[in-house]
């Protein structure tokens, strides 16, 4: 495979040709166009997609986007971004790495959506693919190196994909991270899925719909261009603080805002808990395909018991059976209550190789050893639970 990079300057982008591949670095996800950049997505891309990253742009400010085409078009994307050294948990190397030794103090650049715990690799499929891969890499390490950063992460990705790029360049190496939680939705909904869970489960379910109706709970789904979205920015930003995370109400508004402006709002639908005749929670999912990703959510102190539950979990489920979507997005965090409410996991990666594209960040050895740590901690943890783990775990232990 020839890696041969020449780099001009075209106005404000960078292009180059990396073997038979013109690879360019463009300031903006607007300068690709949604019909080119949805070709290279499936279902689980929803925050890799050219209208989400284009509301991160508009509320943040943008980063460039690389950008791989043959001559019959667009084959491959690595949307970038800087990091947020503030987050101590979910976007730090050092948290990420578990431990394994390397330079995780300094400066690394990001692939995918900023802030994303769930990362796709826009990419064609079949043949060439491995080309625009290696590509992809080879150009954001020289990002990296114009940056000053010590290499290139692209994290919380789906295990094969993660492996997919570490085989895809010299140097690069494959982490599991954590784990991803899914929820397969049965045709039938809340029914379907009470069918085959377990009993201590099931009446877990039952017990908890109860005590929000008593409560005088009331659910209502509307869309996002139909709710008061400062009402919501004000519930989520509410609860966001309570956590101890950045941004307040404003911050909020400006997110909703570029949602509404990069055209990402019109995927959105939001579930509400009124009681009292006001509306005290509210939960913002997103339509990709047949996924529904769950993103925000936000409650008053006081609201009827097991509100969470019911909006992101129950009501979702019997939502998302009646449109037609199969699966729903839970994310990273609360996984053992995701379990127990139906959701399964699966294996989210990273896949990391250093700025010169050299093997000295982490060995093989270390990253095998890391791996099957990791791996280990998961089965240790849902050890009573084994069918919480989807079959792809199979690859990591």
């Amino acid at each position: 495979m020839r890696t041969e990079r020449i780099l001009l300057r075209v106005g404000t982008d960078r292009v180059g040709r990396i073997g038979d591949l013109e690879v360019t670095r463009v300031a903006t996800a607007e300068a690709v166009s949604a019909d080119e950049w949805h070709t290279l997505l499936g279902p689980d891309g929803f925050y890799s997609s050219r209208e989400w990253i284009r509301s991160l742009e508009l509320a943040h400010g943008p980063d460039p986007v690389i950008v791989a085409r043959t001559g019959d078009g667009i084959a491959g994307l690595a949307p970038t971004w800087g990091g947020d050294p503030a987050d101590r948990e979910l976007f730090s190397l050092g948290a990420l790495t578990d431990g394994l030794a390397g330079p995780w103090d300094r400066p690394f650049l990001w692939i995918g959506g900023r802030r994303a715990t769930a990362n796709a690799v826009p990419c064609v499929s079949g043949t060439g693919r491995a080309a625009v891969l290696h590509a992809l890499v080879t150009e954001a390490c020289a990002e990296a190196r114009d940056r000053g950063a010590a290499g290139v992460v692209w994290p919380y990705l789906p295990g094969p994909a993660a492996r997919e790029l570490a085989e895809s360049a010299p140097g690069a190496r494959a982490l599991l991270q954590t784990a991803d939680a899914i929820l397969h939705v049965p045709s039938d909904g809340m029914e379907g899925l009470a069918a085959n869970a377990r009993r201590e489960d099931r009446t877990k379910w039952r017990r908890e719909l109860r005590a929000f109706e008593a409560y005088g709970g009331v659910v209502e789904w509307r869309s996002l261009a139909d709710v008061d979205t400062d009402r919501v920015a004000e519930l989520v930003a509410g609860t966001r603080t309570r956590y101890g995370a950045a941004g307040g109400v404003e911050w909020m508004r400006r997110v909703l805002a570029a949602q509404h402006t990069a055209g990402v709002a019109r995927a959105a639908v939001v579930c509400l808990a009124r009681y009292g005749g006001r509306v005290g929670a509210a939960a913002v999912f997103y339509r990709h395909h047949d996924w529904l990703y769950g993103r925000y959510w936000g409650a008053e102190e006081k609201v009827p018991p097991f509100t969470y539950y019911v909006l992101t979990h129950y009501a979702a489920v019997d939502w998302a059976a009646a449109h037609g979507f199969r699966r729903i997005h839970l994310s990273v965090s609360a996984w053992e209550a995701k379990v127990r409410r139906g959701a399964r996991l699966y294996p989210l990666a990273m896949a990391l190789v250093s700025a010169d594209g050299g093997p000295d960040l982490v060995s093989n050895f270390d990253i095998a050893a890391h791996n099957d740590r990791v791996a280990g901690s998961w089965r240790k943890r849902f050890r009573s639970r084994p069918d919480a783990l989807d079959a792809s775990w199979e690859e990591w232990f």
